[in-house]
């Protein structure tokens, strides 16, 4: 029974991590291209350094291009990375315009601190700490 996966952007959204710092969004394009008709990809970046953070989505034209996609390049080694390929969450209504993200974090601020400074407006779904790996500061913190 074939069936058309089209619009299926839950099951062809892909995340990427650990993804070689030195690699480009066109290089990221077309490793996926390999599996199938890609129809975006993003590295994500540095709003102020503009270097890579690491990861990237890309999503497919089908489910079935996404699915080998997985089972294909899951695991690869780039470099001296190992890149985990997944599903992408996907974005919910309720949390569609709930993400913040918190920049100019003092240098002992933790993760426990974020969400105890952020909970008093609401429950936290998720949340995380950019650790910067030279100075062990933290970075940035997002909260959704």
């Amino acid at each position: 029974m074939a069936e058309d996966c089209r619009g299926d952007i839950g099951r062809t959204n892909l995340i990427i991590n650990y993804l070689p710092q030195n690699m480009t969004q066109d290089e990221l394009r077309s490793l996926f291209s390999s599996i199938g008709e890609v129809e975006s990809a993003k590295l994500i970046r540095d709003k102020v350094a503009g270097h890579s953070l690491g990861y990237g989505f890309v999503n497919y034209v089908t489910a079935k291009d996404a699915e080998r996609a997985i089972n294909t390049l899951n695991g690869l080694r780039l470099q001296s990375k190992t890149i985990k390929v997944s599903y992408a969450r996907p974005s919910s209504e309720v949390i569609k315009d709930a993400n913040l993200y918190i920049s100019g974090l003092p240098r002992t601020m933790t993760q426990k601190d974020v969400e105890d400074m952020f909970s008093r407006f609401g429950r936290i779904i998720n949340s995380g700490v950019l650790v910067d790996q030279t100075t062990g500061s933290p970075r940035w913190a997002s909260i959704t």
